[in-house]
């Protein structure tokens, strides 16, 4: 599950989960959702990538860095992600996304994400659920 909260000339995602990983995962859904509406995303493409960070928050950072890379870059948009983290030296993420090809023929484009941000970033751990939160600049 994921919501947003209004900022100035951005957006922002607050996500949950059961787990950290499900609410990283969340968070991912989230963000391609401000792009189009994932729930037309074909799941077309299989992509996988890791990313390591001495903290959470360079975690997540890094994370939803690498997904807007991939859409920039090689025009992917993915709606499902399977995300396992563990904690060694560092934090280690491996993401498998699933997705297609962007296109703006197939998919109506909603919003441009420029950038993740650290601003008002929160990784919370509740009783019953993590909490993730960041703004995107758009």
């Amino acid at each position: 599950m994921y919501n947003y909260f209004e900022t100035t000339a951005d957006i922002g995602i607050i996500a949950f989960g059961k787990t950290l990983e499900e609410s990283f995962e969340n968070s991912a859904r989230g963000l391609s959702n401000i792009m189009v509406d994932i729930e037309l995303i074909e799941k077309i493409e299989k992509h996988s990538f890791k990313v390591i960070s001495e903290d959470l928050f360079g975690l997540l950072y890094d994370f939803l860095t690498e997904l807007l890379i991939l859409h920039d870059s090689e025009l992917l948009i993915f709606s499902e992600f399977n995300v396992k983290i563990e904690k060694n030296e560092c934090y280690e993420l491996s993401c498998v996304a699933f997705g297609d090809r962007y296109s703006k023929d197939k998919y109506e484009p909603k919003e441009e994400v420029k950038a993740i941000t650290y601003h008002r970033m929160e990784i919370i751990k509740n009783e019953n659920c993590w909490k993730t939160q960041f703004i995107v600049d758009l």
